[in-house]
């Protein structure tokens, strides 16, 4: 319970700042621009619980294949999953007013396409609530069983390869929910993929920046463990990259209306400018610089394409969730600086104080390994 109080001053002041920019886009943003308000705040939350779940995921990675790259990138991983309770609150607004997001759940606004009249047992205001609570339910409940047993590698493993089939449904459940329904006649057998995989990347760049940063003797990660990250974000790289290029096509290929309707707006407007702000920064700047072995050795150069990987991401996420809602081409409103500021705030004072913990209890787990094995010496 400790770590999540705010034992610092930083902390403090972005508890403040992000009660105050939430404050300001959920009820000064919802009585002016009620719609827009609220894909900021999807846009926000659909970001940062895509970091808690990647980087569970990625904790039950390391439990099922080991190595030395997952040991470094432990605490910050753990801190960013025990922040689930957060999101599973942060979720609350969305359900209270998704009548105000999803035209689907207003009957009257429901639309006539044949398609969507097909999906009305799916597209049900209180099969959405319950769905989305289940989905909660279930990433904690796993993320409490796998923390549980994390030191127990065999039932850790145990807990981590079915774990990994529960991430991979919830995550393609989650995001058709969440994003492919804001354009209910639109659907992809990808999507679901891509956002996932697109999770993993983001919680990998965030490990992995934190883990390029550490100075400390107890914490330094070695040359090697720093390549074998790269390799790993190259690799994240590589498989967003493609399932992202494999939608595109297979939509590009049919040219079917309903098909095209998600892709028209953004990339026949303004809002293509933002798409390949997506090529550059998250395909393939990292994949020219992660190719070389001397960068992904390098701390700085590491931390740097990390950072902009984290970047990227949330990029990547608000241009899946926004553009379908303004169609007439790449407009801001100051609510898409406030929602991700607010929860964002809120997110990093709870991960530092995680990170606070995880740090000490990877630190004491080192330390009696190491008196473990000079004694076996």
């Amino acid at each position: 319970m400790n770590a999540w109080l705010p034992r610092t001053l930083a902390q403090w002041f972005a508890l403040l700042i992000g009660i105050a920019a939430l404050s300001a886009c959920l009820l000064l943003g919802l009585s002016r621009e009620p719609k827009q308000a609220l894909l900021s705040y999807l846009f926000a939350f659909f970001f940062f619980t895509g970091l808690s779940i990647g980087s569970l995921a990625l904790l039950m990675i390391h439990a099922i294949t080991g190595g030395a790259w997952g040991d470094c990138i432990r605490p910050p991983l753990l801190a960013a999953a025990r922040l689930l309770p957060l999101m599973a609150l942060a979720v609350i607004p969305v359900l209270v007013c998704m009548h105000l997001l999803y035209d689907w759940s207003a009957p009257a606004t429901f639309g006539h396409h044949m398609q969507v009249r097909q999906q009305t047992w799916y597209l049900d205001p209180t099969f959405f609530v319950i769905r989305t609570i289940m989905y909660f339910v279930v990433w904690i409940g796993w993320l409490v069983a796998f923390t549980r047993n994390m030191g127990d590698g065999v039932r850790a493993r145990r807990i981590a390869a079915p774990g990994l089939i529960v991430f991979g449904v919830t995550s393609l459940l989650a995001s058709v929910d969440w994003a492919v329904s804001l354009t209910p006649h639109w659907h992809s057998s990808i999507f679901g993929m891509m956002v996932g995989t697109g999770w993993l990347l983001g919680a990998c760049a965030l490990a992995t920046a934190i883990a390029a940063t550490w100075r400390d003797r107890e914490m330094t990660v070695a040359p090697d463990v720093l390549h074998d990250l790269g390799n790993l974000l190259l690799m994240f790289v590589l498989a967003w990259s493609y399932l992202a290029f494999v939608q595109y096509l297979t939509v590009w290929i049919a040219d079917l209306p309903d098909e095209n309707a998600w892709y028209i707006p953004r990339t026949l407007t303004s809002w293509r400018y933002l798409a390949w702000f997506l090529i550059a920064f998250n395909f393939a700047l990292p994949f020219a610089v992660l190719l070389s072995r001397a960068a992904k050795r390098h701390r700085g150069w590491l931390r740097a394409i990390a950072v902009m990987l984290i970047v990227a991401s949330c990029a990547d996420a608000f241009w899946l969730i926004v553009p379908g809602s303004r169609t007439g081409g790449f407009a801001l409103r100051w609510t898409d600086l406030c929602a991700p500021v607010g929860i964002g705030a809120l997110w990093w004072c709870g991960w530092v104080g995680q990170l606070r913990a995880a740090r000490s209890t990877w630190a004491s787990s080192a330390a009696a390994a190491g008196e473990l094995e000079q004694s076996h010496g």
